[in-house]
């Protein structure tokens, strides 16, 4: 398998996956912080979290194309390969808290932060790992189709 492909199935395959993990957490999330009204509420909230949930990882997915750069001989050093796959990232997801905190940080912010991001990550840095054990050797090289 090319790098390229590699790259992109790993973009698909943690969109994917990421957002089904945290979809059932926050769904788990949600159940365990409800509180119980004697009166039915006409508008519920949870659809638009779910939503914004979802929409979040796709721009996490979006903007994971940054990690193409890698292939590039330019960013073929460790450093700039890191900053290929993770910087743009965490730029977003750092931007995503204070926006979504609007500069107040309490527990419930850090918590929808968490289940937003965190499963995204962990399974990004699963297929930046993977990449650099399998294309090691490679990576000095320049890139073959």
């Amino acid at each position: 398998m090319s790098r390229r492909k590699f790259i992109l199935l790993s973009i698909l395959k943690t969109w994917f996956i990421a957002t089904i993990i945290s979809t059932v957490i926050l769904m788990v999330y949600m159940m365990i912080t409800e509180v119980p009204n004697k009166q039915t509420r006409t508008c519920d909230m949870s659809g638009l979290a779910y939503s914004l949930l979802i929409m979040w990882i796709l721009s996490l997915g979006i903007v994971s194309f940054s990690s193409l750069f890698s292939l590039l001989k330019v960013f073929h050093g460790k450093i700039k390969r890191g900053l290929c796959w993770f910087l743009l990232p965490i730029l977003t997801a750092g931007y995503f808290f204070i926006a979504i905190s609007e500069g107040k940080i309490d527990g419930e912010g850090v918590i929808y932060f968490l289940i937003s991001n965190l499963p995204w990550f962990l399974l990004w840095g699963f297929y930046y790992s993977r990449f650099n054990f399998l294309f090691k050797s490679s990576l000095t090289t320049p890139y073959n189709r």
